[in-house]
């Protein structure tokens, strides 16, 4: 499978350690790879690829998948697919009008323990869910708000996996590493999910999932977006509109916000 690869960085570097991109797009070459400086150069150059990832600063998603989504390319953004739930929109119409695939990244969902949760716990048991999700800065020039870097996981969480049914407290930071998901059940138990250090608690029973097999989520992701397509889109959008709203580091989310006035 051929694909493609907007931006050589951290996240660039994870994808194509797995799937060796057939082009990459970026200002500093990459020896003994076909590369291009500009997205531009790349669509006049017309060679087919499965799909483009898009893998640079998040302030640039919008314009970079713009044009390749013009240009005919099913695309693959990073988190989050843009900073605007207005440019978010625009692309779902672009890519619903053009058949074409347009897809943001969701490693988190394909993570074992959210997979359980998902499972095992089903909304109408849930009383709320709080979590926790700090980390280091970005060490690079631009830096979206922590809301947008790291808030967006647990919010497309919250509809991948209730479909916005319930109510799920968000608390996002820069700082020490703290990955938690607490999952208050009606009746008073919780389900804790230990995402950093890969463990579940719950009736008073530990579920130690960093002895499992390693799964490795781009792989899961790229398999379901190859032979699933265009029926991966969804509305990112209401995920972008749902982090615009919030002011602060704490994202509150309830069964009213997907239906909240735009």
């Amino acid at each position: 499978m051929d694909v493609a690869l907007v931006g050589y960085g951290k996240m660039g570097r994870f994808y194509d350690n797995l799937l060796q991109a057939k082009y990459i797009v970026d200002v500093r070459p990459v020896p003994g790879r076909v590369c291009f400086s500009y997205v531009e150069e790349f669509v006049a150059y017309g060679q087919p690829v499965a799909f483009v990832i898009v893998a640079t600063p998040s302030d640039n998603h919008y314009e970079i998948a713009k044009k390749l989504l013009q240009a005919g390319y099913n695309v693959l953004v990073e988190k989050p697919i843009c900073l605007s739930s207005i440019q978010a929109a625009q692309l779902e119409k672009l890519a619903a009008e053009k058949g074409l695939l347009l897809y943001q990244s969701t490693l988190e969902r394909y993570n074992p323990l959210i997979k359980f949760l998902g499972r095992n716990v089903a909304p109408g048991e849930i009383e709320k869910i709080e979590s926790f999700r700090f980390g280091q800065r970005p060490p690079r020039a631009y830096v979206e708000e922590v809301k947008f870097d790291l808030g967006v996981h647990d919010v497309d969480l919250w509809m991948h996996l209730f479909s916005g049914k319930v109510r799920w407290e968000v608390n996002v930071g820069f700082g020490e590493q703290r990955r938690e998901i607490i999952v208050h059940l009606k009746g008073g138990k919780t389900v804790v999910l230990d995402l950093l250090n890969k463990y579940i608690v719950m009736d008073n029973c530990t579920l130690d999932f960093s002895k499992a097999s390693s799964n490795n989520p781009i792989l899961e992701m790229i398999y379901d977006i190859s032979y699933r397509g265009q029926e991966m889109n969804e509305s990112w959008s209401t995920e972008i509109r749902l982090l615009e709203e919030t002011s602060g580091n704490k994202i509150i989310l309830s069964p009213e916000s997907i239906n909240a006035p735009q």
